[in-house]
């Protein structure tokens, strides 16, 4: 069995993935909710077998709001936790959450965040660029949570490649067993299904005559689409789709 550190356990991927594979692999949680700081890990890097790096602030608006709480959790946060584990002589493999913002990193403080992780990420690492992910017990403020509970007052004209955390932990799973092979020939890849679905499409399955107004919002990527082939090519295959979840 496997020696896991899990940072952002309580978060909505963290605490996904711990469900599905705590008894799969020896994991040991790390949150700051739990009051353990990332920038102050306090274990022996020697004892575990992989790092799953998931902790960081999450939102392409609100990082508008507070860009420097977001450059402090996701930039220096993240350089801490890879100066911990990159050993010289010998380093432990690190998976960590990267995102389809990074694409557009110009847009938002969010996405300028994770472009500079994967510039400073060590050479024993992959980042995962994870497409809008959803599911149950998501974040209170992400739009599939908002349409669930009709909660928004207007819509856009994006269309996202919505990935749903299930999938996305099982992702993690196959780049945990198929590191050294994926790291070989990438340093960072896409988690997503390939198949994006407007705002609209969602909207209108969740929320039948909605009759809500279409806005225009800058700051974000106006489409995302994931290109799967590397995790499909070591057996991944998305089980979800939202609009037939929905």
């Amino acid at each position: 069995m496997k020696k896991l550190f899990l940072t952002g356990s309580s978060g909505f991927i963290g605490r996904n993935f711990y469900k599905r594979f705590n008894k799969k692999y020896d994991i040991t949680t790390y949150d700051l909710i739990c009051g353990q700081d990332i920038c102050n890990i306090d274990i022996d890097p020697f004892e575990f077998d992989a790092v799953v790096h998931l902790a960081a602030r999450a939102g392409v608006r609100k990082s508008h709001e507070i860009p420097k709480e977001y450059w402090k959790s996701n930039v220096i946060g993240s350089r801490k936790l890879f100066e911990f584990f990159d050993l010289h002589w010998r380093p432990v493999p690190i998976i960590y959450a990267s995102s389809s913002s990074i694409y557009e990193w110009y847009q938002s403080p969010y996405a300028t965040t994770k472009k500079v992780v994967e510039e400073i990420a060590p050479k024993y690492s992959l980042g995962l660029r994870f497409h809008t992910v959803y599911g149950e017990d998501s974040r209170p403020d992400m739009l599939y949570d908002k349409l669930l509970n009709k909660n928004v007052s207007y819509l856009t004209r994006h269309t996202r490649d919505w990935t749903h955390v299930f999938d996305v932990c099982d992702a993690i799973d196959i780049c945990i067993e198929r590191f050294d092979e994926i790291n070989l020939r990438n340093s960072a890849i896409d988690v997503g299904n390939g198949t994006p679905h407007s705002v609209k499409e969602l909207a209108d399955v969740l929320w039948p005559n909605n009759n809500l107004p279409i806005k225009e919002v800058k700051g974000e990527r106006e489409n995302t689409c994931a290109d799967p082939s590397i995790l499909v090519q070591y057996g991944w295959k998305p089980q979800y789709d939202i609009l037939e979840q929905a």
